[in-house]
């Protein structure tokens, strides 16, 4: 799975609640897009949780040891399956303490850790409490944008160079390193 299916998703949604004055008369507009930010709250979590674990594989894998590279990756699924923000923060704790404060600075600086548990609490209105979700496309829109950059800051956080990030979502936002930076 790539970061590309939701996108596409997206841009279709947007369009099918554009048209919505081509609608049936049967078919509420409200219900309509209801629906589909219910869909796609499941899908882009979905998509985090496949990309936080592709991200924890790619960092376990340059291990040279095989048997402490299979030990990491045997917790990878348990790791990637938290995805709060607290979760994040623990995962690359468990990494380094530096990694975790380097990923908090970035993430407080952003401003866009909302955005990542708004996800996280609407999956779980929608998946296990079978609640419309409370959001609208626009904000699937602006969330799936900050989450990007959010995954942008995990990914760089573990040490993934450019190649890596690219091999999980050509779609996760990577800042830019400051002038003189050398790649790792």
């Amino acid at each position: 799975m790539s970061l590309a299916i939701f996108e596409n998703f997206l841009e279709f949604a947007e369009k099918a609640v554009a048209a919505k004055n081509d609608l049936p008369p049967a078919i509420d507009p409200a219900e309509f897009e209801s629906a589909l930010v219910c869909y796609g709250v499941v899908l882009l979590h979905s998509h985090m949780e496949q990309c936080l674990r592709s991200a924890i594989e790619a960092r376990c894998m340059r291990c040279a040891d095989s048997e402490v590279r299979a030990f990491a990756l045997s917790v990878r699924d348990e790791k990637a399956g938290r995805i709060g923000i607290g979760a994040l923060k623990d995962t690359l704790r468990r990494f380094s303490d530096a990694y975790k404060t380097a990923f908090r600075t970035d993430l407080d600086a952003s401003g866009r850790a909302d955005s990542w548990e708004s996800i996280k609490n609407q999956r779980i209105t929608v998946a296990h409490h079978g609640q419309p979700a409370t959001c609208s496309l626009l904000d699937l829109r602006t969330y799936y944008e900050d989450i990007r950059h959010i995954l942008g800051f995990f990914c760089d956080k573990l040490g993934l160079n450019s190649t890596e990030i690219a091999t999980i979502s050509s779609l996760i936002v990577i800042a830019a390193a400051p002038a003189g930076a050398v790649p790792p």
